[in-house]
C-alpha cells in the first residue's frame, strides 16, 4: 500500500522524477514497437517477394515453342515449389506482349503504373482474398513475340503470420526490460531521495526555537545549495528573533522607568496636604505620562516603519513636506533661541513614498538637532537634486557625533553619554528603518567647517516631475 501511495500522491519528489524516466521510456517502448512492426512486415516483404520473384522465373522456364505455337507445360517440380506452401495459395498469369497467348489464372489485377523490364510489387485483392502480387515484362526469344508479361500473386496468411512472429519475438524483451529498468529507477529514486526524507525528519522533530543549523554532508549535491541558503535564512531569523528579544526587553526596561515614576509620584500625592507639594508632584506624574506617552508612539512608529508593515506608497514633493515639517518646529526653535532654516532649490522634488512615514523621520531629525544644539546655535533642513538623486540634509553647528559613534547611535535606545538629553534612544533608529523602507540610504557626518552634525538621506528620484 506504502508503495502504491508513494507512485501515484501527486505533486511529491518522487512522482516527478519517475514521470520525467517513465514516461519517455515508455513512448520509446511504443516507437520500438512501431518500428519492430514495420521490420517485422519489411521481412516478410522481402520473403514474399522473393517467392514471387523466383516463381516468375520458373514459369517462363515451363514456356516453349510447338510448331508456331507457344505451349505452358507445369512440370511436377514447378508444381511442388508452388504448392509447397499449405497455407496460401498462388496465382499466376503469362502472357505475350501483343497477347500471342495466355495461360494462368484469368483477370488477374493489373499493377498501377506502366509495366517494364523491372519487377512491380502492389498489394491488391483477388478472389475475396488479399494478395500480394509482382508483374514484370521478361525477355524471352523462344517465344513469339519475344517477350512474356509474367504477374504472380500468393495470399497473405503465411506472410502475416510471419510478421507477428518478428514482432512477438522481439517485444516481451523490450516490455521485460521497461519493466525493469522502472523498478530500478523506482528503487533507485527512493534511495536517492532517502538523505531529503532524513533531512524532513530531522526538521519535523524540531522544536520552535531550535534554528541550528541543518547538516550538509549527507545531502547530494545538487541540493546542498538549497540547504546552504536554508541555514543562511535561519542565522538570520535567528538574529533577528534575537534582535527582537532585546528590543522587547529594552523597552519593557524604558517603559518601566516612567510608570514607576508615575506610581511613585501618584503615591506621594496621596499623602501630602500641602497644595504646593502636590502640584509639584502633579508636574512630575504629567512630566512622566509625557515620556511614556512619547516613547509609546515612538515604539507604534518604529514598529510601522519596519518591513512587513503594509503602508501606501504614492508620489509626493519632498521639498513641500520638508517645507511643512519644518514650519511646525520653528516655535520650539524660537523657544531655545535656535534658528531654524529651511533651503530648497528651484523646481519639484518628486518621490514615491509614505507622507506620514517620511513627516517622522523628518521630526525625528529635527528634534534630534534641536534637543542636541546650543542656545544661539541653527539648524537648517536643506533640499537638494543631483542627477536622478534628492537629497534630504538636517544640519546643525551642535557638539557634533564622534566618529566611533556614528553607526552605533543608529540602534535602538542607544544614546550617546555625556549629552544629559532626555530622550528615548530611538530617533535615528527610526530614521533608519523608514528610509529602509523607502530604498533611501542614510548618511551622518560632520557639518560645516568640521563642526556640529549633518544627516543626508538620499532618495531616487520619480521619472515625473510634481
Amino acid at each position: 500500500m506504502s508503495l502504491c501511495k508513494s507512485i501515484f500522491d501527486s505533486g511529491t519528489l518522487r512522482q516527478k522524477l519517475l514521470q520525467w524516466v517513465l514516461i519517455p521510456m515508455v513512448v520509446l517502448l511504443l516507437l520500438n514497437i512501431a518500428l519492430i512492426y514495420k521490420a517485422g512486415h519489411d521481412s516478410a516483404d522481402r520473403r514474399h517477394d522473393r517467392f514471387l520473384s523466383d516463381a516468375s522465373k520458373l514459369l517462363v522456364d515451363q514456356l516453349h515453342t510447338n510448331q508456331g505455337h507457344v505451349e505452358f507445360t507445369l512440370h511436377s517440380g514447378a508444381l511442388n515449389m508452388l504448392s509447397e506452401d499449405k497455407k496460401d495459395k498462388v496465382y499466376y498469369a503469362l502472357s505475350g506482349w501483343q497477347q500471342d497467348f495466355k495461360f494462368g489464372s484469368p483477370n488477374l489485377p493489373a499493377p498501377p503504373g506502366s509495366l517494364s523490364e523491372k519487377p512491380i510489387f502492389y498489394m491488391a485483392n483477388y478472389e475475396n482474398h488479399p494478395v500480394r502480387m509482382m508483374a514484370v515484362i521478361v525477355p524471352e526469344k523462344d517465344v513469339i513475340s519475344g517477350r512474356v508479361v509474367v504477374m504472380v500473386g500468393k495470399t497473405l496468411v503465411l506472410h502475416d503470420e510471419r510478421a507477428q512472429e518478428w514482432m512477438w519475438r522481439v517485444l516481451p524483451t523490450q516490455i521485460f526490460l521497461t519493466v525493469f529498468t522502472g523498478i530500478m529507477v523506482w528503487w533507485g529514486v527512493g534511495r536517492g531521495l532517502r538523505p531529503l526524507l532524513q533531512l524532513r525528519n530531522e526538521v519535523t522533530r524540531r522544536s520552535s526555537l531550535d534554528l541550528s543549523p541543518l547538516p550538509e554532508h549527507h545531502v547530494v549535491a545538487e541540493v546542498r545549495p538549497l540547504i546552504h541558503s536554508f541555514n543562511g535564512l535561519m542565522a538570520r531569523l535567528d538574529e533577528s528573533l534575537i534582535l527582537k528579544r532585546r528590543f522587547i526587553a529594552d523597552a519593557a526596561h524604558q517603559l518601566r522607568t516612567p510608570l514607576a515614576g508615575l506610581k511613585a509620584q501618584a503615591e506621594l500625592a496621596q499623602l501630602l496636604d500641602n497644595p504646593v507639594e502636590i502640584r509639584y508632584s502633579l508636574q512630575q506624574i504629567s512630566r512622566a505620562a509625557d515620556h511614556a506617552a512619547h516613547l509609546a508612539n515612538q515604539l507604534l512608529l518604529l514598529a510601522r516603519a519596519e518591513p512587513g508593515a503594509q503602508d501606501t506608497m504614492a508620489e509626493l514633493d519632498l521639498a513641500a513636506l520638508a517645507r511643512d515639517v519644518t514650519a511646525y518646529w520653528v516655535q520650539d526653535a524660537l523657544q531655545k533661541k535656535i534658528d531654524l532654516g529651511f533651503e530648497s532649490a528651484e523646481g519639484g522634488f518628486p518621490v514615491t513614498g509614505n507622507a506620514l512615514l517620511l513627516g517622522e523621520l523628518l521630526n525625528n531629525l529635527i528634534d534630534n538637532a534641536l534637543r542636541y544644539t546650543q542656545s544661539g546655535g541653527q539648524v537648517t533642513v536643506r533640499i537638494g537634486r543631483n542627477k536622478e538623486k534628492i537629497n534630504l540634509e538636517v544640519e546643525d553647528n551642535g557638539p557634533g557625533i564622534a566618529s566611533s559613534e556614528r553607526e552605533r547611535v543608529f540602534e535602538r535606545f542607544y544614546r550617546v553619554l555625556g549629552t544629559n538629553q532626555k530622550g528615548c534612544g530611538l530617533g535615528l533608529s527610526i530614521v533608519r528603518e523608514v528610509a529602509d523602507r523607502h530604498h533611501a540610504e542614510v548618511s551622518l557626518s560632520s557639518g560645516a567647517e568640521g563642526t556640529g552634525t549633518l544627516v543626508k538621506i538620499t532618495f531616487h528620484a520619480t521619472s515625473r516631475n510634481v
